[in-house]
C-alpha cells in the first residue's frame, strides 16, 4: 500500500505545475523531432507524468482537485510570466495591484484611451 501524503502545501502545488510545464514543454519538443529524439523527449514527458499522477495516488480527493485545478492551465501562466517579466517596476506592481483586486472579487473596468468607445 501506498503512503499517503497529508501535505497539499504551496510547495507541493508549485513542484506539480513546474513537472506539469516540463511536461508540456518535453511534448512539445517531440513534435519537432523524429525518430530518437522524439521518443527521448516522450520518454522525459512520460516521466515528468508518472511523477504527477504517483503523488496524485497518494493524496486525498479533495487535495487532487485543488491540485488538478491549479495546475491545469500550467503553460498559460508560464506565457504570462514571459511577457511580465519584461514589465517596469511601476508595471509590475500595477499588475500586482489589480490581481490583488481581482483576488478579493472586486470588478475591474479596462478602457482604452486611444480608442475610447
Amino acid at each position: 500500500m501506498k503512503e499517503k501524503f497529508e501535505d497539499n502545501t504551496f510547495s507541493l502545488i508549485k513542484a506539480l505545475h513546474h513537472t506539469k510545464i516540463a511536461m508540456d514543454y518535453f511534448d512539445d519538443l517531440a513534435k519537432n523531432y523524429e525518430y530518437g529524439a522524439k521518443q527521448i523527449m516522450l520518454n522525459y514527458a512520460s516521466r515528468c507524468k508518472w511523477v504527477i499522477d504517483n503523488i496524485r495516488h497518494r493524496l486525498p480527493q479533495e487535495a487532487v482537485n485543488e491540485i488538478d485545478s491549479d495546475i491545469r492551465d500550467a503553460l498559460f501562466l508560464d506565457a504570462i510570466e514571459d511577457k511580465v517579466i519584461h514589465f517596469s517596476d511601476s508595471q509590475k506592481a500595477q499588475l500586482e495591484d489589480l490581481i490583488d483586486l481581482m483576488a478579493s472579487g472586486q470588478l475591474i473596468e479596462i478602457t482604452d484611451n486611444k480608442n475610447p468607445q
